[in-house]
């Protein structure tokens, strides 16, 4: 893979040898080491301009392969070498040449491959010592010779990099440990980015021109206003919600509008359930986008029933705009085979509007991988909403409010925490600031008193120790038409479906995880259908996958014991449209059975929270009105006062600059189970289908998205009938077989077209 030829210099003959980067192309064509750098600098530095670290893109993207420069690594491109570190090198090198200011650019070009490990100065140079012959990975290095490596770079014509200064030094030395984190991974996603999109270009020409794949069109923030203007027109003409409550979502959108042109920043946007925040968040990105020149607009939702509603009303708005696809869903139901444009943009995130989730966007804001870490430069002068804000997880807060701060700080990006019950994230500011060094302070988009409480529910409290038997509660439901009830616990909600089954009527039906996703539509569609009639009976039980995003609207729902913000989202489906005078909302407490009430301690805690706050408003009275603002506020800043919600394992690897540990200790879901394909009756031809592609080891990108929509997750134990019950799925490469973590469950009969996973008598966690 090198070729030797002859060269003259002032009449003395030499041999040169010319080194390559890859293996040939599509059209044959080979592509020196040289020619590779300067295609992945062109890139690095161009991503890295956008905010003012264009020298240490082009420096990184410079050295990032300096030690393909060996005939060590030209027997790696002919089979003939294995395990063999060629990034220390250049990194190396570039330490040596700029010192300090090469720090962030040489960590990122040491981990392109590997993955990011540690940013600590003293702890970073002793991973690239070259002395060793090995890395820390027990990789051989491609070379330990620097100026060797050095003068075959300057014979190609390359020119030593220059640093025109760095932030990242000062950041570690002030322990502002989220920004150094951040800075080292943004240079780090240009860097990957630019050698994903380099290589890829190479491998696809036939000819000498790179051939790089289509960039996405810029955001028309004007035309997709204009659209947006027309297609709330359309829903303000259908709409059949209360006057007072359509009064309540212009306001709302307008106040949105006129905030779009506020300096950049942080802001909060605190709205009740009902009130048109989709439509009014969109306004305010759009028109902030606008007004500041923004390239990409970003939604950041926690669950993938609200991505799927959200997705369809703003592709609906967006069609409008252009013939080409403007909108890119990031997340496991979006449509991405393997062959498909849509994967390419889910890489990088090269699309004027995004949609994604929780997950995905923070996992990869604190990960230390190319595939996650990839797409983070594209994050760079954005508008990013975050919905349903109070979802954020308590232990991961003071992290996470950090490096959006930074984003916003450093990185042309403003975010938006949207929901009906806002954090009191303010009790956090002095810790988010000594993380990152920015204040947080963020505007509230929506002036006082603009909404006023509509007062559409009336709350029930149960006494503090009264508890009640679920064939009580069975009971009370029944003598409701029309009525939600929503429960904890996966096991509480198919024991109580059953006994409100008993009653002998039509229109009852069950919602939770237990049900795969396209079973959970086909009933929220079935159950939307009897609400607008006037005449049907319909009665759901539901676990709390119900609340957030989900537009139904009872005239009664019953809410067993939670945090506040659970219950509030709960009231936000009675009585939705306010075509009552007031919904009715119970809570309860069910009777306890020995076994766990609630999910997990966090959501235990919240729980506990709310119970003292009613007992202490026996002397406030009025005191916990769910809708009252301040109600929400009380109750996080108990939350938050709390040294139980700090993450201390997170913490220790964020304060030592440790990517590798943070990345596995900064878990937005703390276990992700396993996924179980099950026989939905309605889709079984697709059931059986992707069973056979599965047991031929056909588990591709499009076989896991075609799956996930009649997948259930949970967790699952060895020594559960269940688990009898599943034959796992194999991926078969090269003659090995690897677990995927996916399971196909072999009974028709386990899998309830009622409840979903269903097998009598098994002890399963379903606990969401």
């Amino acid at each position: 893979m090198c070729n030797q030829y002859l060269g003259f210099v002032l009449g003395v003959v030499y041999i040169k040898t010319e080194y390559f980067a890859h293996t040939e192309s599509k059209g044959g064509i080979k592509e020196p080491v040289f020619d590779h750098l300067l295609a992945v600098t062109d890139l690095s530095e161009r991503f890295a301009a956008v905010w003012g670290c264009g020298s240490e893109g082009r420096s990184a993207g410079l050295f990032h392969d300096l030690g393909k420069y060996t005939d060590l690594f030209q027997k790696v491109l002919r089979r003939e070498a294995f395990h063999i570190d060629h990034a220390s090198p250049g990194a190396f090198a570039l330490l040596k040449i700029q010192k300090n200011n090469a720090l962030a650019a040489a960590i990122a070009i040491q981990g392109h491959h590997e993955g990011l490990i540690t940013g600590a100065p003293l702890s970073f140079v002793s991973l690239i010592d070259l002395r060793k012959q090995q890395g820390y990975n027990q990789k051989q290095y491609s070379s330990t010779d620097v100026p060797e490596l050095l003068s075959m770079f300057s014979n190609d014509g390359g020119e030593l990099p220059v640093i025109a200064g760095s932030r990242y030094p000062e950041c570690c030395k002030k322990q502002q440990h989220i920004s150094a984190m951040m800075y080292v991974r943004m240079l780090y996603s240009a860097l990957v980015d630019a050698d994903y999109l380099a290589t890829e270009a190479h491998f696809a020409r036939e000819g000498k021109e790179y051939l790089y794949r289509p960039e996405s069109d810029a955001l028309d923030a004007d035309a997709a206003m204009q659209c947006l203007a027309q297609y709330r027109n359309n829903v303000k003409a259908q709409s059949n919600a209360d006057p007072l409550v359509n009064k309540m979502r212009d306001d709302l959108y307008n106040c949105c509008l006129g905030a779009g042109s506020f300096p950049q920043g942080s802001f909060t946007l605190t709205a009740p359930t009902g009130s048109g925040k989709t439509l009014a968040a969109l306004a305010f990105a759009l028109e902030h986008a606008r007004t500041h020149d923004l390239r990409r607009v970003i939604f950041v939702l926690p669950y993938l029933n609200i991505i799927e509603q959200t997705a369809a009303h703003y592709e609906e708005i967006l069609h409008r705009v252009s013939d080409k696809p403007l909108l890119l869903q990031d997340h496991s139901l979006s449509e991405t085979p393997e062959e498909d444009q849509t994967r390419l943009l889910a890489e990088n995130w090269d699309s004027p509007v995004i949609i994604t989730t929780t997950v995905k966007f923070f996992e990869g804001l604190f990960g230390n991988r190319s595939t996650v870490c990839r797409r983070l430069h594209n994050i760079s002068r954005s508008i990013i909403v975050f919905d349903e804000a109070q979802s954020m997880p308590s232990r991961l807060a003071v992290p996470t409010l950090a490096a959006v701060a930074d984003l916003t700080a450093h990185y042309g990006c403003s975010a938006v925490f949207s929901t009906a019950t806002q954090p009191a994230f303010d009790v956090l500011a002095p810790e988010v600031e000594e993380m990152c060094g920015v204040p947080w302070s963020p505007q509230e988009i929506v002036n006082d008193g603009l909404i006023a409480p509509t007062k559409r529910v009336d709350v029930h409290w149960p006494e503090i120790n009264e508890r009640v038997d679920w064939e009580v509660i069975a009971a009370q439901v029944l003598e409701h038409r029309k009525a939600l009830v929503i429960v904890n616990l996966r096991r509480h909600a198919a024991q109580l479906f059953k006994m409100v089954k008993e009653g002998d009527r039509n229109g009852i039906y069950h919602l939770s995880t237990n049900m795969c996703p396209e079973h959970r539509k086909k009933v929220l569609a079935k159950v939307r259908r009897r609400l607008a009639d006037p005449e049907a009976n319909c009665i759901l039980v539901s676990t709390q996958c119900i609340e957030a995003g989900v537009d139904v609207d009872f005239p009664v729902v019953f809410r067993s014991l939670a945090p506040m913000d659970a219950i509030i989202q709960s009231a936000g489906r009675c009585n939705r449209n306010g075509k009552l005078e007031k919904g009715q909302l119970f809570v309860f407490q069910p009777v306890l059975d020995g076994k766990r009430e609630y999910p997990d301690e966090t959501y235990a805690k919240g729980a506990s929270e709310v119970k003292l706050m009613l007992h202490q408003s026996r002397h406030i009275p009025g005191w916990v009105d769910i809708e009252s603002p301040t109600t929400a506020k009380e109750y996080y800043a108990r939350i938050f006062a709390s040294s139980a919600i700090r993450n201390e394992e997170l913490n220790e690897a964020i304060n030592a600059l440790a990517f590798d540990e943070t990345a596995r200790r900064y878990r937005w879901i703390q276990q992700h189970g396993v996924n179980i394909l099950v026989p939905f009756l309605p889709h079984l031809n697709t059931y059986n289908s992707l069973c056979s592609e599965a047991r031929e080891g056909k588990i591709t990108r499009s076989w896991i998205t075609r799956a996930r929509v009649l997948a259930v997750n949970t967790s699952l134990s060895r020594n559960s009938r269940l688990y009898d019950l599943l034959e796992p799925v194999v991926n078969k490469r090269a003659g090995q077989k690897e677990q995927t973590g996916w399971y196909i469950l072999l009974q028709e009969q386990a899998y309830s077209d009622e409840i979903g996973l269903s097998i009598e008598g098994v002890e399963v966690d379903y606990t969401a």
